[in-house]
């Protein structure tokens, strides 16, 4: 955040300068030309130099920990008025003798938006936004990969991809140069879109496909459809995934300057073809009229080739040396996904970060493509955030087991139930056991896997199935 001054804040926030110790409206030109390095939202992670930013949850009110902080940080917003901030005489006393520096604004939240976007209009070069149901992170890592092969690439720091982190990821984006800059938008509820895009106003937009993950907020998939769609300006550049039928056929029908398509489908303007297993993973060639490009790329799932697909897509409407971009691509590393290799030699697919209808088979496709000795092992929990729906898509997933070759199906929670029943029903020769809880089917595993073996755990975060492979890896 360079260069950055208590001064601007004010300024873009419409905030209200108080003084701790002098009168309300005092100016101090020291003070209001110190300049920031941070912004930080968590009080337990405060450095010198950052702008504190309380924000207001549904649990904890951060406008408590505002007295413990200002030891350390230049400045804190409020909300409020430093009489309800600080109690006691003791308090007030040390305030006033550090002259503490308070930005009094009308909301926290607003103000870190503000802050994020006026940063945002200080970065020159392109922002490339990516978003989608599922495949956000994979997809963001792949393009930043790509571009990286030829350019210096800023990208979200971490899971920095909501409401709340995209400013913060914003505010670093002058922090180091680079030469182009790629950052995940998520959403959860209605209206987040409009917020996120206000922030970054990406020139190039990513929308991966459109499943149901927080379909309970966002109502159905049209409404999702619409929601994400809203990544996209009059000047941005949106690129879709082809072989999704939500996102076909929308050229003139968004606010985009130009839509273009990727993906398998013929009617693509960028295409994977000749799609082969690998030694490593998955081997694609990558076609844009006369350009054919050979692309190798070390994770599986074909999911994961239309993912580097439009990483290398991007990096040819850039005009980008596409053979690097390849290149770039064969060391990619990033998944969230993990394959793992167990102590006593079987096979573990590590999936446990979150999980959707969609996301849920991608990862059944990548056990599926794997070469193992004995059997595959599916341990499925549940899928959350689905809203009314969320049996009907259990049961959905149930029914496509036998889609993916697997041995032994291990269900765990109480709509993945639904899940393991549909799948009976398909297939009533299916080995299938469901557990209540992950201690039991935790201690099942670990008596049952053996040398040799497949195992994918596929689950929301909240069903902390990262438990079971804590314990299998032991």
């Amino acid at each position: 955040m360079r260069h950055i001054t208590v001064r601007d804040i004010l300024r873009v926030t419409e905030g209200t300068l108080r003084i701790m110790g002098q009168p309300d409206g005092a100016d101090d030109d020291d003070l209001s030309d110190k300049e920031l390095k941070d912004l930080c939202i968590d009080s337990r992670e405060v450095k010198p130099g950052d702008l504190f930013i309380p924000l207001i949850g549904e649990r904890v009110d951060a406008h408590r920990f505002i007295p413990e902080v200002m030891g350390t940080v230049t400045a804190s917003l409020t909300d409020r008025e430093p009489a309800k901030i600080y109690s006691g005489s003791e308090q007030v006393k040390e305030a006033e003798e550090r002259k503490d520096i308070l930005i009094k604004v009308a909301d926290t939240q607003k103000a870190l938006e503000r802050i994020g976007a006026y940063i945002r209009t200080q970065y020159e070069p392109p922002v490339v936004g990516v978003t989608g149901s599922v495949g956000k992170t994979t997809t963001r890592r792949m393009i930043a990969t790509a571009l990286g092969s030829c350019r210096e690439v800023y990208e979200t720091p971490g899971n920095l991809n909501s409401h709340i982190g995209i400013p913060l990821a914003t505010s670093r984006m002058l922090d180091a140069p680079s030469e182009i800059a790629v950052l995940e938008m998520g959403i959860d509820r209605i209206g987040e879109m409009d917020v996120e895009y206000a922030i970054v106003r990406p020139e190039i937009a990513v929308v991966t496909m459109i499943g149901v993950s927080h379909m309970e907020y966002l109502g159905s998939r049209e409404g999702i459809r619409r929601e994400k769609l809203k990544i996209a300006g009059q000047d941005t550049t949106l690129f879709l995934n082809a072989d999704d039928p939500l996102l076909t056929g929308l050229r003139g029908k968004t606010q985009a300057r130009e839509v273009l398509y990727y993906g398998f489908s013929e009617s693509a303007d960028y295409r994977a073809e000749e799609v082969e297993i690998g030694e490593r993973g998955h081997c694609f060639t990558y076609v844009n009229g006369d350009t054919r490009i050979r692309v190798e790329l070390p994770v599986l799932g074909k999911h994961n080739v239309r993912n580097a697909l439009v990483a290398m897509a991007i990096c040819d409407y850039l005009g980008m040396d596409l053979q690097k971009a390849a290149a770039g691509l064969a060391g990619f590393q990033g998944l969230r996904q993990i394959i793992r290799h167990m102590p006593q030699g079987t096979i573990l697919i590590d999936d446990t970060y979150n999980a959707s209808p969609e996301s849920m088979r991608a990862a059944l496709s990548v056990l599926t493509e794997l070469e193992v000795k004995d059997s595959k092992w599916a341990v499925l929990g549940d899928m959350f955030e689905l809203g009314s729906e969320s049996e009907t898509f259990h049961r959905e997933v149930g029914r496509s087991i036998t889609d993916y070759r697997i041995d032994h199906l291990v269900t765990v929670g109480g709509s993945a139930l639904f899940l393991g029943e549909e799948a009976e029903k398909k297939d009533p020769s299916l080995s299938h056991l469901h557990f209540n809880n992950i201690e039991e089917a935790g201690a099942y595993l670990k008596k049952q896997l053996q040398p040799g073996d497949a195992i994918l755990l596929k689950a929301s975060h909240g069903m902390n199935f990262a438990k079971i492979v804590d314990e299998l890896m032991a």
